[in-house]
Formats: structure tokens, sequence, C-alpha cells
């Protein structure tokens, strides 16, 4: 939960090149919404838990985490060809850059206070939680394409 460089390494691949960026987009888009997801149902939670003060703070990272989803939805409406694609791309890749720092600056130390063992329990569960995510994510675009290609 505490490491994102991975996630910060794949938005930088991907926002390289115009041809990356519609390359990597749907690998991007699926870690983006699960680590979105995974964070809204464990880190969120821990903080506002372990530091009632960083309440706002968390709003805020809800709040952008809303605008990434918009923006990688109306992405993926306009296509890899269509006008406007790689901005709104662009844009949701600059603001996971920007929700990874604020989650680092003014989220996270609310939490590295916690003893050891409850830090990693907060970490099994993130795991376990992205791992749920990103499966009903590849479900439901594996679904979509099937409706989109007709049956197999």
């Amino acid at each position: 939960m505490l490491d994102n460089r991975n996630l910060r390494e794949l938005i930088r691949r991907w926002r390289a090149t115009p041809q990356s960026t519609v390359a990597l987009f749907e690998e991007a888009a699926d870690a983006i919404r699960a680590t979105i997801a995974a964070k809204e149902r464990v880190l969120y939670p821990a903080v506002r838990d372990a530091d009632g003060h960083r309440g706002g703070y968390v709003d805020d990272a809800i709040a952008q985490s809303r605008r990434i989803e918009a923006f990688l939805d109306s992405a993926e409406r306009l296509g890899p060809n269509g006008r406007g694609f790689h901005d709104e791309a662009q844009d949701a890749a600059s603001a996971m850059d920007g929700l990874l720092v604020h989650e680092q600056r003014d989220l996270l130390p609310a939490i590295e206070h916690l003893p050891e063992d409850e830090r990693d329990r907060l970490d099994r569960e993130y795991a376990t939680a992205w791992v749920d995510a990103s499966a009903r994510i590849t479900a439901t675009r594996v679904g979509h394409e099937h409706i989109d290609n007709g049956p197999a």
C-alpha cells in the first residue's frame, strides 16, 4: 500500500509518447482504477480512523479519484483515434500523479505511527482489495468485449 513506484513507472511509460498512450491505455486505466478502489476500501478508512483531522484530505483524495475516473471514462468513449483522446488520457495520468503525491504528503503520515502488525494487516487487506478490484475490472472489460464483438 505504501509503495506506488510500480504505478508511477507505468504512468511514466504510458505518458512517454502518443503511441505508448494508446498501447498502454487499457493496462494503465485498469491499474489506476484498481488502485483507486483498493485505497477507497482500505487506505482512506484507515487514515480517517488513525487521524480524524485528516478527513478533509481523504475527501479531497476521493474527489480527485472521481475526476481521474471521469478522464478515463471520457478517453475510453473517444477511443484511441477520437479527437481529444490523448488529452483526456494525459489529464488522467497527470491527475493520478498528483493524487499519489497528495497521499504521500497528507495521508500516509497518519498511518506511519501505527504498530507494525497493524500496518502489515493493512498491507494485506490492500493487496486483497487490489486483486479483487482488478479481477472485477477485468471481468467487466471481458464482458464488454464479448458484447461488442458478439459471441465467440
